[in-house]
């Protein structure tokens, strides 16, 4: 899909940035687990996803933004022939882990990041979907922080903020939007946790 300035950033704390969610394995950003409200609210074609970092990390650092052009939902997800280089082994977090329909999707590998962690299983299965971008921007370990013009923003997240932000402020938007394309598209860093 073609870069296009978003009508919406939807802002939210990466907890752990540990190459789980979100994945950026095989050039293509997905968020197929945790944050169930954020895939929910995502819409294709008109929302950015930006994850940020706090305390007890850099605050107002930028992780990863994506923009959102597909949403599957896990059945397809998991038999989709792209996103093969997405289930777990022993040397790879994925997050491409359930399989099965509707009410019967279940985690289909040992190894998966929320197997056998029933809370974590309820959670991801709330919007049981992964939302995918070939364009994104992944900074990780790298993470830049926001620059001054985006501080005083609600893209900046306050200290121990739980859930997420809907931005919908027009000069916020095309501001953050300038700010993030002086960086190519891709991946720019490793995973701060690992």
């Amino acid at each position: 899909m073609k870069l296009y300035t978003p009508d919406r950033l939807i802002s939210y704390v990466v907890a752990s940035d540990n190459g789980l969610a979100p994945n950026v394995t095989g050039d293509v950003c997905t968020l197929g687990v945790c944050k169930p409200l954020v895939r929910k609210a995502a819409t294709i074609g008109h929302d950015w996803i930006i994850g940020m970092s706090i305390a007890p990390h850099e605050s107002n650092n930028v992780i990863y933004v994506m923009q959102v052009e597909e949403k599957i939902p896990f059945s397809e997800y998991f038999n989709d022939s792209r996103f093969q280089c997405k289930k777990p082994d022993r040397d790879r977090k994925g997050d491409n882990f359930f399989q099965g329909t509707g009410d019967d999707l279940q985690i289909a590998f040992h190894n998966a990041a929320h197997y056998g962690k029933e809370e974590a299983i309820a959670r991801d299965l709330k919007s049981p979907f992964t939302v995918a971008a070939s364009t994104f921007w992944y900074f990780g370990a790298n993470a830049p922080i926001l620059p001054r013009s985006l501080q005083s923003t609600p893209v900046a997240l306050p200290e121990n903020r739980r859930g997420h932000r809907i931005i919908e402020d027009t000069k916020t938007i095309k501001t953050f939007a300038r700010w993030l394309q002086q960086w190519p598209v891709g991946i720019h860093g490793p995973p701060r946790d690992i």
